[in-house]
């Protein structure tokens, strides 16, 4: 059955609701977001409409003017990263805060955004092992 094959595909059950769950959860950040950010740009990779996603700009923080503008899979691949580099310095401190932490600013994102980028990371780590 088709589901079946898509639940597959995705990695498991478990993943492929991750994925459905961070998809949605994107949709309607960028929704709520899209009218303050018209005309804007994403500060990580500067565009206005993601190139692969195709996903509108968010920004849920403190940041004024026109910093802060970003697409959530940005925010959530730039997050990946800085937590993979403080794994491997072997850094004690709380690595997943930028997961939920504007990396400007540096206050923590809330509302729908909060919301978006706990599924990417969710989405990020779901098939991870426990350590």
């Amino acid at each position: 059955d088709q589901l079946c094959k898509k639940i597959k595909k995705a990695g498991g059950a478990e993943q492929y609701n991750a994925n459905q769950k961070y998809t949605a959860a994107v949709a309607v950040a960028a929704e709520a977001c899209a009218e303050d950010t018209k005309g804007q740009t994403c500060y990580i990779c500067t565009q206005a409409l993601h190139w692969k996603t195709k996903e509108g700009l968010v920004r849920m923080c403190a940041c004024r003017g026109t910093a802060g503008f970003a697409h959530v899979s940005c925010l959530a691949e730039q997050a990946k990263i800085l937590v993979a580099d403080a794994e491997e310095r072997n850094l004690d401190d709380d690595k997943f805060e930028r997961w939920y932490t504007c990396g400007l600013c540096e206050q923590e994102h809330h509302g729908v955004v909060r919301c978006a980028l706990g599924w990417a990371c969710w989405k990020t780590y779901v098939g991870r092992p426990e350590t």
